[in-house]
């Protein structure tokens, strides 16, 4: 019983950060409150059992994604990034059937997922290895590829995030077309 209203507090946490992270306009605040979702949804898979993946969440996604976030806020000019204040609401509202599509996909498979799987599959291994053993042995073997295609995605990412903040500082350090 105690476990769900921990559940409950942590999901409730990470639904208000995320109206958060959609409803402010500056970016301060957007980030603080991404870092707030994702603490939330670390203490949400540190109840369920996932002690690797909550301190993952934590380790990557809380410090390293949102000091990354800080460093691109810090870098860009905004002030001369920025159009006007118009906040694309028509796209925001035209997006909405997407996102209730993508919504009652992943209820789907949710549902389709807890279906297919056979019923304590890995608690065995986890009860005998442990709970990082059984992870890191089925990603670095069955999904290997996706790991390595994944970090390769998110050195893109670095690498472009360098070069446009080098771009924004060359075009913009000067006041001549």
């Amino acid at each position: 019983m105690i476990k769900w209203v921990i559940f409950l507090s942590f999901s409730l946490w990470a639904i208000i950060s995320g109206i958060g992270v959609v409803l402010f306009s500056n970016p301060v605040y957007v980030i603080l409150w991404l870092l707030s979702a994702l603490i939330s949804i670390a203490g949400i898979f540190f109840v369920a059992g996932a002690e690797l993946v909550g301190a993952l969440q934590l380790l990557i996604y809380a410090v390293a994604i949102a000091v990354f976030y800080v460093l691109v806020l810090t870098a860009v000019p905004w002030e001369k990034a920025l159009k006007k204040d118009t906040h694309f609401r028509t796209s925001g509202i035209l997006s909405l059937p997407v996102v209730l599509l993508l919504y009652l996909e992943m209820a789907l498979v949710f549902i389709l997922g807890i279906a297919a799987s056979p019923e304590g599959k890995f608690r065995e291994a986890i009860k005998k290895l442990g709970n990082t053993e059984v992870i890191g042995s089925v990603l670095f073997s069955k999904y290997f590829f996706a790991f390595e295609v994944v970090s390769l995605v998110l050195l893109i990412g670095m690498i472009g995030a360098v070069i446009i903040g080098r771009k924004e500082k060359q075009t913009y350090g000067n006041d001549t077309p």
